[in-house]
């Protein structure tokens, strides 16, 4: 049979746009949980200090359609997680090794508690990237239990205009339909999180090695690109990344040649994360535009000093490309069925031996 147009078809999920329920009052909250962090930085005469404490308020986008209650336990519970691989990343960023074994457990962890409480999309995401980011920080341990204390502030915010929101806009209990998905054997979560543990420390790793600056680009790339379903889903993931952070970085570019003052540059994140919030849910490649440049925004609103144009762009794209390929090459053993299977039958294998050493 005689396949009609393939290129077309082949790469039609560039331009398709999703149909979603999403109402368009929770791209605000999502807008305003970030954009108040910033804000009060900026008014207190600390924007680094609001910029981290954004980082916290990242778990407004663990909000769910769930019962109230329900929600509200999940949103703390994210929090939590989120303010925890902070901490522990944080604790390990003296050294890039340790850094990257820190990076690489608390990918682990999260990819398995995750994935055996299902908990919905953002997933393990966040909770990654807050790692990444808190690996490559500057190692000062006595402004730790600070840093600490701004992303759990952010995520305490979060949580109370969630449930501001929850009480007064969205009081009606719509719980999402869950989608069939296939019931993993026992070893396969495990395997999974190894493997992606394994990948999320290399990014740190690699980027040390090349002597990149800001390492925590890779890795927030190569997480975007692992979450797909399956190794097509992750292919296409990766083209969006890819083609989004160019055209993204053209649109950071043009942003940042007019030199807006930091209030300014705080609301036009704020109208970014908006934006964001109503694509991601109908094509990534799309929001993934728009995440660029908020992303380069929130670092240069943090900084206290200006970075090279030129240099910052020119290294977010050589930063995602090498993160996207690494995220590539890892959903390619995340969803290669017969290394699973060989995996899985190592660690079954290993386990009963130890259990019979015990004996």
């Amino acid at each position: 049979m005689k396949v009609q147009n393939p290129i077309h078809h082949r790469f039609q999920y560039l331009l398709e746009f999703k149909e979603t329920e999403r109402k368009w009052h929770f791209p605000f909250l999502a807008a305003l949980c970030i954009g108040s962090c910033l804000l009060i930085g900026y008014f207190l005469g600390k924007p680094n200090y609001g910029a981290l404490s954004s980082l916290g308020a990242l778990t407004i986008l663990y909000f769910t359609s769930a019962p109230m209650t329900q929600r509200m336990i999940h949103l703390v519970v994210c929090a939590f997680g989120i303010v925890f691989s902070f901490t522990v990343s944080s604790f390990f960023s003296f050294n890039a090794y340790f850094a990257a074994l820190s990076l690489g457990i608390v990918s682990f962890l999260a990819h398995f508690i995750s994935s055996y409480f299902k908990i919905p999309p953002p997933g393990n995401f966040f909770f990654i990237m807050v790692a990444a980011m808190a690996s490559t920080y500057k190692f000062d341990l006595n402004f730790i239990p600070t840093r600490v204390g701004l992303v759990a502030m952010g995520a305490t915010l979060s949580c109370s205009l969630a449930f501001l929101y929850s009480v007064f806009i969205e009081k009606s209990n719509v719980v999402t339909v869950s989608r069939r998905a296939f019931k993993k054997r026992r070893y396969t979560k495990f395997v999974e999180s190894a493997i992606i543990g394994f990948f999320m420390a290399s990014t740190l790793i690699i980027g040390h090695l090349l002597k990149f600056e800001n390492t925590y680009w890779i890795s927030i790339a190569a997480v975007a690109i692992i979450q797909g379903r399956n190794f097509e889903h992750v292919r296409q993931r990766n083209m969006h990344r890819i083609l989004g952070t160019f055209i993204g970085i053209g649109l950071a570019w043009l942003i940042l040649l007019f030199d807006p003052e930091k209030i300014v540059m705080i609301i036009i994140i704020m109208v970014l994360q908006f934006i964001i919030e109503l694509l991601i849910v109908r094509n990534y490649g799309f929001a993934v535009i728009f995440i660029t440049p908020l992303t380069i925004l929130l670092a240069e609103t943090g900084s206290e000093i200006h970075h090279d144009l030129e240099k910052l762009m020119h290294a977010r794209l050589i930063d995602t490309v090498i993160g996207s390929l690494i995220g590539l090459a890892a959903g390619f053993f995340l969803h290669h069925q017969q290394i699973i299977n060989n995996l899985e039958k190592n660690i079954r294998f290993s386990y009963f031996q130890f259990k019979k050493l015990k004996k």
